[in-house]
């Protein structure tokens, strides 16, 4: 029994130490930390308080699992939003009757091969709410596409495993491979 104890505390030491090392946003680690809630109420449990998801979010964090320097003031961030004025009052609107529209804007490399913000159309759909589970469905460029958030207290959290990020390698922009982190908070 002391062996297995021994085992499980080394691992769990381990995975505090592996941890420590990453760098999280700090509106990250709110949300992780209060994941807390009720479980009934209206639409949805785990993590939702209860009240009516419909209402405006704004996007208040874009991590990325790679930092970036878009701002080149020295000091590389995971939280996109310190680098780029871009993604500043981007909104999502979850209607009463089961649609949504959300703004669309980012960074990207332009032709001139300059790091720029850009804002394409609004995107509009439907929404549906199972559990904690918020599913976007909507139609963009003629692709149909879904995009799942999970609903912590008042905000939506949706992580995208294999993202694109625009940073910079050898002081040249570039499209880096990255898990991305977006977190929406009701207004």
């Amino acid at each position: 029994m002391k062996k297995i104890s021994v085992v499980l505390l080394s691992l769990f030491a381990f995975l505090v130490i592996s941890c420590e090392n990453e760098p999280i946003d700090p509106a990250l680690a709110d949300i992780i930390n209060n994941q807390g809630g009720n479980n009934g109420g209206n639409n949805g449990g785990g993590g939702n308080t209860g009240n009516s998801i419909v209402g405006t979010y704004i996007l208040t964090a874009f991590n990325s699992s790679v930092p970036t320097d878009l701002n080149n003031d020295g000091a590389a961030s995971v939280n996109q939003m310190t680098e780029s004025s871009c993604f500043n009052n981007m909104l999502m609107t979850l209607n009463n009757n089961g649609t949504f529209s959300a703004d669309t804007k980012g960074v990207e490399i332009d032709i001139n091969n300059q790091i720029a913000c850009f804002v394409d159309p609004d995107i509009s759909g439907s929404w549906s709410l199972q559990g904690n589970t918020l599913t976007l469905s909507y139609t963009e460029g003629g692709v149909p596409s879904v995009d799942v958030f999970t609903v912590v207290g008042n905000t939506l959290v949706m992580v995208v495993p294999n993202g694109e990020v625009v940073g910079t390698a050898s002081g040249a922009p570039v499209y880096l491979t990255s898990t991305i982190t977006l977190i929406y908070t009701k207004q």
